[in-house]
Order: C-alpha cells, then structure tokens, then sequence
C-alpha cells in the first residue's frame, strides 16, 4: 500500500471520515496541551509497540510536531498493509487553520 502527504484542508475532510482514526504522534505531554479534537496520542517511540492492536481496515492520519515522525510512521506503517496518511508541516503548520473547511 501507498501512503499518501496531505495537507490541512485534506486531513479536516479525512478525519470525519467513520473509519478514520487520528493519530498524534507527540509525546503524552504535548498531547495534553494541544491536540486535534477526536485524536488518540501513540507517542512515535510506542508506535510499534501499538501497531498490532490498530485494525487494518482504519484509515489513520498521523501527525506530529513539524511532519517528520508523521511521514515515516505513515511510510512504515502502509508497507504493514495499512492505509496511511501524513500531515505535512505537522500541528506547527496546521494551528492557524486547524478548523478550517
């Protein structure tokens, strides 16, 4: 499977999606002071760890601080049978329009 680098206005329309999950990749600490509403928080070193219990038939977003661990769980995780997507530029670039349509 591929993986595909979305942009904000992508991953506002993705993630209401019924079989999207979103998933931020941060540490529980940056988690608990901002987060995209609705999203689970698997730090990036506890992915693997994790990624036996996601379902396959899930479309996950990931994102992170500024798009790196984002892009190589989605990578990882799409050679895994998995559909995968990351935000480019992460949370940093998505703040000013997090909830824009």
């Amino acid at each position: 499977m591929e993986f595909q680098a979305i942009g904000i206005r992508e991953f506002n329309r993705y993630r209401k999606h019924p079989d999207a999950w979103v998933i931020d990749l941060r540490s529980r600490e940056e988690f608990e002071k901002v987060h995209v509403e609705g999203a689970r928080n698997i730090p990036y070193e506890d992915l693997e760890m994790f990624s036996k219990y996601l379902p396959k038939e899930k479309l996950y977003l990931f994102y992170c601080d500024r798009g790196s661990s984002s892009l190589l769980a989605a990578k990882d995780l799409s050679r895994q049978g998995y559909r995968t997507m990351s935000l480019v530029g992460g949370i940093q670039s998505a703040l000013p329009n997090m909830y824009a349509d």
